[in-house]
């Protein structure tokens, strides 16, 4: 598996895997719902944040991306055929050779909460509002920076 900086070329197959991805939690939305959370995700991740993806062996398809706003993970993203099998690890490892990284979980979702601390995320702080300011309580969790991985002696 490889991890390449994405551009124009790659938006389709992003959008792809991001619907997959929360096809779970929009399974009730009506047509119209769909497409403004798909023109939001084309607008605001993917126009606004740096993203890094991973490609299968061999020069396959994208399995998953992370988008990132500086040290923050905006997004982190697993094709469901592809999950469980590190896909995020190198994704979180490589963001995370700039240094510390931080994400934002909502206080509900203990999967995403339990994933996160896996990966040695901390909680630092709480609010009460979400990132589009509604009452939503969200944890701040950070990952200080790692050290670099030293050959066996």
């Amino acid at each position: 598996m490889q991890v390449i900086s994405c551009t124009e070329e790659h938006k389709d197959r992003l959008t792809e895997i991001w619907l997959l991805s929360v096809s779970r939690s929009l399974s009730d939305a009506d047509p119209g719902q769909l497409g403004f959370y798909t023109r939001m995700f084309k607008e605001e991740i993917l126009e606004r944040f740096e993203i890094w993806a991973v490609r299968a062996r061999f020069g396959g398809d994208l399995t998953g991306f992370i988008a990132m706003n500086g040290p923050k993970v905006e997004l982190l993203v697993v094709h469901p055929h592809y999950q469980g099998q590190g896909i995020a690890r190198l994704l979180l490892d490589h963001a995370g050779q700039r240094g510390e990284l931080a994400v934002d979980v909502g206080e509900q979702n203990a999967g995403a909460y339990d994933f996160y601390q896996r990966y040695g995320f901390v909680e630092t702080g709480r609010s009460d509002l979400d990132v589009h300011g509604q009452p939503s309580p969200t944890l701040h969790l950070l990952r200080p920076q790692l050290e670099p991985q030293t050959g066996a002696s």
